[in-house]
This record gives structure tokens, C-alpha cells and sequence, in this order.
């Protein structure tokens, strides 16, 4: 199975996926005339100026939908996926994920512009939100939308439930012993308390947790790279060196890397799957340009920021690819280098990390449940979801990152698809 899987991952995630990524990126980068980088202040303007205003009309504050985001895309893919992409492309993946994430800004603004100002029904006369618009609208086909809201439902299985379930298992078993299946069974109960609340509950949480546990996770890192600070030059030479070698150590070589990069870049931000236009959405705001900052900004602040301090930390710390480790065990032994404080604190940082994203990403699949099935049948939905949160709990980490990987890329074609057609319509500020 493991092996069926990897093959339909290397199908997937081949040339033509990473080049329909890439074109994408560069294409709304040049329209935008790098709008990431001469609209700095601007962006920070529009988001970090309005962060706590409420609109009138009883929709989620900006902030909220902020940390709901965040607390999707900064999950395990930060500490566990920055380590398992360690594992499968080596160094070098970092170089490419760093370049996937800066074009992929200017994705994910294109993605959350269209998703605030498109206008679009189902056959049945229902409003489309975030995603479903757009691609309803540059497709005109009701199957295609529903196509890509089954895969989107996937995706928040995979990507959003086992795998950080699976994480966050990993994390209490390496760190405090605790029994795998007694940590599926709270996290699931947990769980359905959380997501029952619907998407007000779920940001409430994600306000006060995010916030808090991006600051603990920063202390940490930092106190790691202080004690190892002599290697942080020859580990970011490293980076450069690997990206680009035909073959390297244990066979990483340049498409290895790119391949890992990209996709494992696209697992944390989320950059077009189209996905975070779902929780955007839910502000009642059809003001595109500042959605799309919003975009820009949690993109910068998950990948090129958060994820790099996590890839630094395991390079400089740890003797990788001799330990031969793999996800979290990878991250758990860079961070125990500073002794029981970060091999207990990263266990509890991954915890709340899987946890936020198990909780916003529920929301991702609710809607897709949706959109398929009506809105009558979403307590099914969310005693399902807490199922799959046990069975995670307890399943092989390898299988499970691998589908969440396919899943992503199945994902990312109607929506980049939908991007590109409808390209045209997006104005930059």
C-alpha cells in the first residue's frame, strides 16, 4: 500500500504539477509587478492596522479570520512537515519551498481576491462562497465545482484531520509516553466539543491559542539557535548547496528537492488550493485587494517565516540523514538538544499546533461536506471527523503524509485551473 501510494505521489506531484505551480506563481507576481515586495506597506497597512475591527453585518473579525488561517496552515506542517521534508528531499528542500512561498504570495492573494468579489449560484439557486464561486464561474459546470469540493473534502481529511491527529499522537507518545490509543480518544472527544460550536467557536479558540502558542514556539527555536549559532552559516550554505546538486547525500538532488519543496510548501500554506478563501469568506467582506493582504501575510508568516525557523533548528542541531528519523521524532530530537524543557516544549508546541489545525481545518471539509451532501446531514460530518481524528492517532505516519499529499495536488488543479482563467479580473492595489 505504502508503495501504490508513493507511486501515485511521484504521478501527482511530477513535472507537470510543479510547472502549473510555478506558472501560476509567476504569472500573478508579474502582474502584480511584485506587489509582495513594493506594497510591503501597504499590506501592513491593511492588515496589521485593522486587526481588530468587527464588521456590522455579525461576521468573524478580520483577526479572527486571521488566526483561524493561521491556525490551519501553521500546524505540524511547520515542525513535522519542515521534518519529514527534511527526510524525503534533504536540504535543499528548503531553497525551493523559500521560492515556492514567495511567488505563491501573489496565488494566494489572486485566490482570496477572486474569492471576496465573485458572485456565483448552484443549480439550486444557493450562494457560492470563496473557491466554489470562482471556479463555478471560470468553469460554468456544476459537476467540476462539486469535483473539486469532494476533493476539497478529502484534502481536510488528510491533510487537515490523520495527519495532524498523527502528529500530535506521535508528539505525546515521544515526549510523555502516553498511550496512543488514550490520546486518540480525548483529542476525538475534544475535538467534537470544538468544531460542534461551528466556525464562532472555532475562532474564538483559535484567537486565544495561536497567538500564544506562536510565541512559545519562537522562544524555543530561538534558545536552540543561540546554543548552535556557530552552525547556522555552514547549515544555510548547505540549503544552497543541495538545491541545486545533481545528486547529493543519499541521493537528494535538485528535482528531489524542488518536488518536496513545492509540495511540502503548499502543505503548510495552503497557496492554491483555494482553501483559506472558504474561512475568509465567513467575514462578509467583499473588499478583494485587502482579503487578498490578509492571503500575503499568513503565507509569509507560516512558510518563509515560521517554516524556516523549524528547518534551520533541525539542520544546525541534528546529524540528519545519519539518525535516519522521520517527522516528528526528527523534530522532537533538534528541539531535546537543549535538554528535557525542548524536548517536553516542542511536544506540547506540536500538540497545540495539530490541535489549531485539526479544529480550523474541520471547517474546510464542513463546507465541502456541504456543498455535497446540504447543510442537514453536517452533525454526520463532524462525528465522522472525530472518528478519523482517533483512527489517526494510531496509523503509520508515512501512509498518511503521502495521501495528504496526493490529495493536495488533485486539489490544486480545478482551483489553479479557475486562477488562471480567470486571471484577468484581479486588481492590485
Amino acid at each position: 500500500m505504502t508503495n501504490f501510494l508513493e507511486c501515485v505521489y511521484k504521478t501527482v506531484w511530477g513535472m507537470p504539477m510543479l510547472l502549473l505551480f510555478v506558472f501560476t506563481a509567476l504569472r500573478f507576481t508579474f502582474k502584480s509587478r511584485f506587489f509582495q515586495i513594493r506594497g510591503i506597506k501597504t499590506i501592513l497597512k491593511k492588515t496589521a492596522g485593522t486587526l481588530f475591527k468587527r464588521k456590522k453585518n455579525g461576521g468573524i473579525s478580520q483577526f479572527s479570520a486571521f488566526c483561524s488561517v493561521l491556525g490551519a496552515c501553521i500546524g505540524t506542517g511547520n515542525i513535522v512537515g519542515v521534518a519529514t521534508a527534511v527526510y524525503s528531499g534533504g536540504a535543499g528542500t528548503f531553497f525551493w519551498m523559500w521560492i515556492s512561498a514567495f511567488f505563491s504570495l501573489m496565488t494566494a492573494y489572486a485566490e482570496n481576491y477572486l474569492g471576496a468579489t465573485t458572485v456565483a449560484y448552484s443549480r439550486k439557486r444557493h450562494l457560492l462562497q470563496g473557491a466554489y464561486a470562482y471556479i463555478k464561474k471560470a468553469t460554468d459546470s456544476e459537476f467540476i465545482t462539486s469535483v473539486y469540493a469532494f476533493l476539497s473534502f478529502m484534502s481536510a481529511l488528510g491533510m487537515g484531520n490523520l495527519t495532524q491527529s498523527n502528529s500530535l499522537s506521535a508528539a505525546l507518545n515521544s515526549s510523555f509516553g502516553i498511550s496512543q490509543h488514550i490520546i486518540g480518544f480525548c483529542t476525538a472527544i475534544l475535538c467534537i466539543i470544538v468544531i460542534s460550536g461551528g466556525i464562532r467557536r472555532i475562532a474564538r479558540i483559535q484567537v486565544f491559542l495561536v497567538p500564544a502558542m506562536t510565541v512559545l514556539y519562537l522562544l524555543l527555536s530561538a534558545t536552540v539557535l543561540i546554543k548552535f549559532k556557530e552552525n547556522i552559516l555552514p547549515c544555510t550554505g548547505l540549503i544552497f548547496k543541495e538545491a541545486f546538486s545533481i545528486r547529493a547525500l543519499n541521493g537528494y538532488g535538485m528535482f528531489n528537492a524542488a518536488r518536496y519543496g513545492i509540495s511540502r510548501g503548499v502543505f503548510s500554506n495552503e497557496a492554491g488550493l483555494g482553501s483559506s478563501t472558504l474561512l475568509h469568506s465567513q467575514t462578509n467582506s467583499d473588499d478583494g485587494e485587502s482579503q487578498g493582504m490578509w492571503a500575503i501575510l499568513e503565507v509569509f508568516t507560516d512558510t518563509i517565516f515560521m517554516c524556516t525557523l523549524t528547518a534551520l533548528v533541525i539542520l544546525v542541531s541534528t546529524q540528519y540523514p545519519q539518525n535516519a528519523l522521520f517527522g516528528a521524532e526528527l523534530s522532537s530530537a533538534a528541539y531535546a538538544t537543549i535538554g528535557n524543557i525542548g524536548k517536553d516544549g516542542i511536544g506540547i508546541i506540536t500538540v497545540l499546533f495539530a490541535f489549531t489545525s485539526l479544529s480550523s481545518c474541520s471547517f474546510y471539509g464542513e463546507k465541502s461536506f456541504q456543498h455535497l451532501f446540504g447543510k442537514s446531514k453536517t452533525k454526520h460530518y463532524r462525528f465522522f471527523y472525530a472518528i478519523l481524528v482517533y483512527l489517526g492517532c494510531t496509523t503509520s505516519p508515512k501512509t498518511i503524509w503521502t495521501l495528504a499529499d496526493i490529495c493536495n495536488g488533485l486539489m490544486a488543479l480545478p482551483n489553479l485551473f479557475a486562477l488562471n482563467s480567470l486571471g484577468k479580473e484581479v486588481v492590485y492595489p
